[in-house]
């Protein structure tokens, strides 16, 4: 009786786990590396265009929010349990909001948001993903210039602040 417990329990095992791997179209992981003087918090959205951050109460929102310090790489933000898989039938938009750490702190999520007050906002396809070996950056590298964002490439200098 115990060998039919033990066997039934290893298949179950067996049966619940599976075996993740990254693959052309699915990634686990994002890099996103702040190369800005200041720190930003980093939030996702899909096919949602602006209205990603109706739905985001404020910044300590389980899932929606990272910070990731001045100079630094986060390689935990852009994850998902079960891999963002950008599919061109059902998801071909990963938008990534950028928003300045010290922005949030003075004003508060309720008026950075009704305002709109977002450092960088990024359209990523997953060609885009593919041809960035999955690693975005604020502000945006020059292998990033020809990807749709707002504001346009070239706003900020390499530390992340405005060019006048």
């Amino acid at each position: 009786m115990k060998k039919i417990v033990l066997i039934c329990c290893g298949g179950l095992l067996f049966t619940a786990m599976t075996c993740t791997k990254d693959s052309d179209t699915q990634h686990h992981h994002i890099s996103f590396y702040n190369a800005s003087a200041s720190d930003i918090y980093i939030c996702r959205g899909h096919n949602h265009s602006d209205t990603t951050l109706l739905y985001v109460q404020d910044v300590t929102t389980p899932g929606w929010f990272c910070e990731v310090k001045s100079h630094s790489v986060n390689n935990e933000e852009l994850v998902n349990t079960d891999a963002y898989e950008v599919d061109l039938n059902t998801h071909d938009t990963l938008i990534v909001f950028v928003f300045n750490a010290d922005t949030l702190a003075l004003y508060g999520w309720e008026y950075v948001k009704e305002h709109y007050l977002i450092a960088q906002r990024y359209d990523l396809s997953l060609i885009d993903l593919q041809l960035l070996s999955w690693r975005l950056q604020f502000p945006p590298s020059s292998e990033m210039q020809n990807i749709k964002m707002w504001p346009p490439y070239g706003t900020y200098d390499s530390l992340g602040h405005p060019n006048n």
